[in-house]
């Protein structure tokens, strides 16, 4: 299922626009969930990058400082086709220079460095901040009416970034699970998580289009706002209904692989349900048991944080945050049907 086939939770959207038609029209900042020490073996380099991938700019550090490929590390992967303000990490004697200004490239400058006790991991992410302009609107007037719908609350679809050019990532984890064997690590972990963004997405469209999106069902597994935590909604199913109205609960969707706590498993009929949505893909699902990756729960709706859009002519500009993990364009999609030239 492509991103043009998913559910609209607000129906599809009339008006037009282009995305990414220079790289200064998508800017995503991070910001760390966690604050420097200012002292240790490690250091964390914020770095702006413009026209250059995450693995190019970690490999550059690595040749640039003589250190391996393996010893650069960072926060999160971002897309070439923007301007980007993110952290790397790299280990470094304590006592010795930090010649920081040899370590930049073409396509990258060091903001700022800071020293840290412990390496920096994947997904040390509070949330990102995007400012995203959204060029040649057509039908700006159908636009500004769905900000507020957009603002309780959107699908939190995995982005078409996470299939790769033309779903090649999903087309490999299919033959992966057919036998064919992927020797790179690292790609064989893009086309497992590949596998289960698909299925998640079949999930969280499937119960938009049952009309399940904000309603809870028996036995659903709800996620705690702003939290990790999850539980089953097994009683006062009417007081919990309200959590989810008011934004404090969401319901969630599965991540499919080994079977987790038994907490964590819906029953009655949201299982029925979600075992329903989730047929005719055994292959897939069958694919990431064998693979033992352990069964995970995501909430299916996302809340842009500190929305806010200003217009000018047939512009608009649009400043938000997400929590980590979550996809810019699964807000956009909401928005307006966009064609994003930076992919092109």
């Amino acid at each position: 299922m492509t991103a043009t086939e998913l559910s609209w939770l607000y129906g599809r959207p009339q008006a037009a626009a282009c995305i990414r038609s220079q790289p200064e029209d998508f800017i995503v900042d991070e910001e760390l969930n966690f604050s420097p020490s200012g002292a240790g073996e490690h250091l964390l380099l914020q770095i702006e990058k413009i026209g250059q991938n995450t693995q190019f700019v970690a490999r550059q550090l690595a040749e640039r400082s003589g250190l391996k490929n393996r010893d650069i590390s960072f926060a999160g992967r971002k897309d070439r086709h923007a301007i980007t303000r993110q952290w790397f990490c790299l280990p470094w004697p304590i006592k010795a220079d930090v010649p920081w200004q040899d370590w930049q490239g073409e396509g990258y400058r060091i903001l700022q460095v800071q020293r840290h006790h412990r390496k920096l991991r994947l997904g040390a992410l509070k949330r990102n901040h995007f400012q995203i302009c959204l060029r040649q609107v057509e039908d700006i007037a159908a636009v500004l009416p769905r900000l507020a719908q957009v603002q309780q609350g959107v699908p939190n679809y995995y982005g078409e970034q996470r299939f790769g050019i033309d779903g090649g990532n999903l087309a490999k984890a299919k033959a992966l699970f057919a036998g064919q064997g992927i020797a790179d690590r690292q790609l064989r972990g893009l086309v497992l998580s590949a596998a289960r963004s698909f299925l998640f997405n079949q999930q969280v469209s499937s119960r938009i289009a049952a009309g399940y999106f904000n309603t809870l069902l028996p036995g659903d597994i709800v996620q705690l706002d702003g939290s990790g935590s999850i539980f089953r909604a097994d009683e006062e199913l009417d007081a919990l209904q309200q959590r989810v109205e008011q934004g404090d609960l969401h319901p969630t969707a599965a991540l499919c692989g080994l079977a987790a706590a038994e907490k964590s498993q819906p029953k009655q009929e949201a299982a029925r349900l979600e075992a329903s949505w989730l047929a005719g893909h055994d292959s897939l699902v069958q694919g990431l048991i064998d693979f033992r990756l352990k069964a995970e729960r995501r909430t299916i709706r996302l809340v842009p944080q500190q929305l806010s859009a200003t217009q000018q002519a047939d512009t608009i500009l649009l400043k938000f945050a997400l929590p980590t993990g979550c996809f810019a364009t699964s807000v956009l999609r909401e928005l307006v049907q966009y064609s994003d030239l930076g992919a092109q």
